[in-house]
């Protein structure tokens, strides 16, 4: 009886008809993580990249006016919105404001005009870096805001829905993404704003 256990013991140990499928089943979950972990780091760093260009973007397009009007103010929106393609938030915010600087340096709102995010109280005082504006000078100051949502959390979240009839907040949670941009006017000392 000893004798039969210890045979089938060394022909188990010498056994390997189910090695690759053991040894598969224990780094699938290591493997499928490592690509969904890749994916979401793209996206995200994607997303911030984006961001940084609408803000470019925005503040560009107003530092080369002299006076922005309401029309020129929805177009230059809407192509901060078309540089953001391909990261559709639902919940962009764009502003862009004119700072200027009085004698002493102190730095305020001159106008300013936002869509999906406040615009900024005109007369408001507003830190700006160091050096960015000399007294008397100008500074367009264009801002970007969304939320980046997990891809995997979005579909995590519509199984827990499938299954348990209901959603955890928690796996469609995604991080706020903004930017900032600072530019001076090209062909004026400031960029005025007038409404049609």
């Amino acid at each position: 009886m000893l004798k039969r256990f210890f045979s089938s013991a060394r022909r188990l140990a010498r056994g390997e008809s189910g090695l690759a499928a053991i040894e598969f089943a224990l780094i699938a979950p290591v493997m499928l993580l490592s690509l969904l972990g890749a994916v979401e780091v793209s996206n995200a760093m994607l997303s911030d990249r984006k961001a940084t260009q609408v803000a470019s973007t925005l503040a560009d397009l107003v530092s080369q006016d002299t006076n922005v009007t309401d029309a020129e103010m929805v177009s230059i929106f809407s192509a901060g919105t078309a540089v953001l393609f391909p990261v559709s938030p639902s919940d962009v915010g764009m502003c862009v404001s004119s700072i200027v600087a009085d004698a002493q340096g102190r730095t305020t709102v001159a106008w300013s005009n936002g869509r999906g995010m406040a615009a900024r109280a005109v007369g408001s005082r507003i830190a700006i870096p160091a050096g960015m504006v000399t007294p008397g000078g100008s500074v367009i100051y264009a801002e970007i805001r969304f939320t980046q949502n997990s891809t995997f959390g979005n579909a995590f979240s519509g199984l827990d829905q499938f299954f348990n009839g209901s959603t955890d907040a928690s796996l469609k949670s995604g991080w706020t993404i903004t930017d900032q941009f600072f530019l001076r006017p090209r062909r004026s000392l400031t960029v005025t704003r007038s409404s049609t």
